[in-house]
């Protein structure tokens, strides 16, 4: 690391520290698969990153990942050869989403809390410039053709549009409520933004910026993904625990493919057979087959959320696990769908009573106890518990 190292407070994990990976730790064992071999899936490494990981970019010149770390205020730099942390970039305040511009040299991230991108030299590892954008920015996308990144304003329910060249805003697109995750689809010129509480999908055209359609989908659709040999679009809906499949030509919806609990995160393979999806509460990453059958699912770390495919080796996925502060990467060697299909499972709790819990009252400090509200209709919150 020649840039800045970030001097973190008492209460945060410094992920620069002594930090090695983990090659044969309980979260990197699969059951049901053999660890080598052709017809294979399996975690080869665990590495600690930071608070509350979410996006990650890859340099395949270098074989380093960059992790936005949204509760270190950092991107964690990790060699993907030695599976060491290498240092942080200190950033804005909540980095949610992160890429990479390979032409540039520059990283992106997508600072929520400071409505901010900040541009990283990746030589120089130091924050050359900030660019103010709307309102809680949450998800970021490069569209390489035409120089521009794409970044969904959560709060502001719009995309704000960056020449990344010039490292100027060049427009604005009107989205829906919980604007967020956006994607681009080089081939149709089209870019796609998921609405997380408008329970849609915003289409525009990447050149003129004009909205050419709404996509209905779930409910809390949260990360949207393009096929680049079969042209369909893929959308993450996390409170359905689905992923929809639309045909990128006449965006008519094909089908919704069931996925574990919570999806947040997608990727589509270089290959247009199979998307990855991480399960924020099932701590799995589904390989997930354009035949609509789960070809597997990879048990990884807690509350996995970002996939990225390895841009120089398209077997190989980096993980965010948000809940455990740490990135898996995953080694796919699956040449197909497997020729046993893989068994549903249903969590032992599911049709069970609830526990009893107790919890503090958040205004007066008493413990409180589940039992007072029996026979009563109530909502319990655990959403970003960890």
């Amino acid at each position: 690391m020649t840039g800045p190292r970030r001097t973190w407070p008492d209460d945060r994990a410094d992920p620069t520290g002594a930090v090695e990976a983990v090659p044969g730790g309980p979260s990197c064992h699969v059951d049901g698969f053999v660890p080598s071999g052709g017809d294979t899936c399996a975690v080869v490494g665990e590495v600690a990153v930071g608070l509350d990981p979410e996006g990650v970019a890859i340099d395949a010149r270098t074989d380093r990942a960059y992790v936005a770390c949204s509760r270190s205020d950092a991107v964690t730099v990790v060699d993907l050869r030695t599976m060491a942390v290498l240092g942080a970039i200190p950033v804005g305040r909540e980095p949610i989403d992160i890429v990479i511009d390979p032409r540039s040299d520059r990283l992106f991230t997508a600072d929520a809390r400071s409505d901010q991108v900040s541009v990283i030299d990746i030589a120089t590892e130091q924050v050359v410039a900030s660019i103010p954008v709307g309102s809680y920015p949450a998800g970021l996308a490069l569209d390489e053709e035409g120089r521009r990144l794409l970044c969904g304003d959560t709060m502001g329910c719009t995309v704000t549009v960056v020449d990344v060249d010039d490292l100027q805003v060049v427009g604005v697109v009107a989205a829906e409520l919980g604007a967020g995750a956006v994607a681009v689809d080089p081939r149709r010129r089209l870019g796609y933004c998921a609405n997380f509480m408008g329970s849609s999908v915003t289409v525009f055209e990447l050149d003129g910026l004009a909205v050419v359609d709404r996509l209905q989908v779930g409910e809390a659709p949260c990360a949207v993904a393009v096929n680049p040999v079969l042209d369909d679009v893929y959308v993450v809906n996390s409170l359905a625990s689905t992923v929809a499949c639309f045909d990128g030509a006449t965006r008519h919806h094909r089908r919704d493919l069931p996925v574990a609990n919570a999806p947040v995160g997608i990727a589509a393979a270089p290959s247009g057979d199979r998307v990855y999806v991480g399960n924020r509460g099932d701590g799995s990453v589904s390989v997930l087959g354009i035949d609509g059958l789960e070809w597997a699912r990879i048990p990884v770390g807690a509350a996995p959320g970002g996939v990225t495919v390895h841009p120089g080796d398209p077997t190989r996925l980096v993980v965010a696990n948000a809940g455990s502060g740490s990135i898996s990467v995953v080694q796919d060697q699956l040449a197909g769908p497997p020729s046993v299909p893989l068994a549903a499972t249903t969590h032992p709790l599911v049709g069970q009573h609830m526990p009893a819990f107790s919890l503090p009252d958040v205004r007066t400090g008493e413990v409180r106890h589940s039992i007072e509200w029996a026979e009563k209709k109530y909502i319990v919150n655990f959403f970003a518990s960890w």
